[in-house]
Parts: structure tokens; C-alpha cells; sequence
């Protein structure tokens, strides 16, 4: 490792890594964000739908017995949609553990055997 040059390099390969790691990092942060958002709108959706369901409902109620019906099953399409949502939150977060993981198993993948390399051209000399 006396060589400038050398030293230049290995310098450079890290940056450069260093640089790709980031990107990778941050495209991986967006597609994650991308779909939680769309997960929470779709969330809110249901519950605005409810809310339309329940205005029209409660809008010519004939008997108690028939609103109350009606309520219950509407709370439980709810109920059903939201724990749905809720699973495939979860499964994403899930997919993005996974995505995470891989990345920063790479990174230290990577590191290594850049560090390695150096180290087996330094006892060499």
C-alpha cells in the first residue's frame, strides 16, 4: 500500500460502491414508501365508503331492527376489509425486512472481499 496510485484506487472503489450502495438503499426506501402510501390510501378509501354506506343507511331507517341489521353488516365488511389491508401491510413490511437484509448482506459481501483483495496485495509485498 505504498503505491499512491494504489491507494488512489482503493479509494475510489469505495467511493464508488459506497455511491451505489446509497442509491440502491434509496431506491429500495421509495418502492417501500411507494407502497405503503398506496396501502394507506386504500385504507382511507374503505372508510370513506363506509361512511358513504352508513349516510345511506341511515338515510330512510324503516325500523330499528332492519338499521341495526344493516349496521352490523356494515361494520363487519369493514371489519373484514380493513384486517385484510392489514395482512398485506404486514406482508409488505415483511418483502421490505427481506429487501433490507439482502442490501446490507451485499454491502458487507462487497466490503469484504474489496478488503480482502487489498489485504492479500499487501502481504504479498
Amino acid at each position: 500500500m505504498n503505491d499512491p496510485k494504489a491507494n488512489l484506487e482503493l479509494i475510489k472503489d469505495f467511493g464508488i460502491n459506497g455511491y451505489e450502495n446509497i442509491r440502491s438503499l434509496a431506491e429500495i426506501n421509495l418502492r417501500t414508501w411507494e407502497k405503503l402510501v398506496e396501502k394507506q390510501m386504500d385504507s382511507f378509501g374503505l372508510f370513506v365508503d363506509a361512511g358513504i354506506e352508513q349516510l345511506a343507511v341511515n338515510k330512510n331507517p324503516q325500523d330499528i331492527k332492519g338499521l341495526l341489521d344493516k349496521q352490523v353488516a356494515l361494520s363487519k365488511t369493514l371489519s373484514e376489509n380493513i384486517a385484510n389491508k392489514n395482512r398485506e401491510t404486514v406482508d409488505l413490511a415483511n418483502q421490505a425486512g427481506n429487501e433490507y437484509r439482502s442490501w446490507l448482506e451485499n454491502g458487507i459481501n462487497t466490503f469484504n472481499s474489496k478488503v480482502s483483495a487489498v489485504a492479500g496485495e499487501a502481504f504479498k509485498k
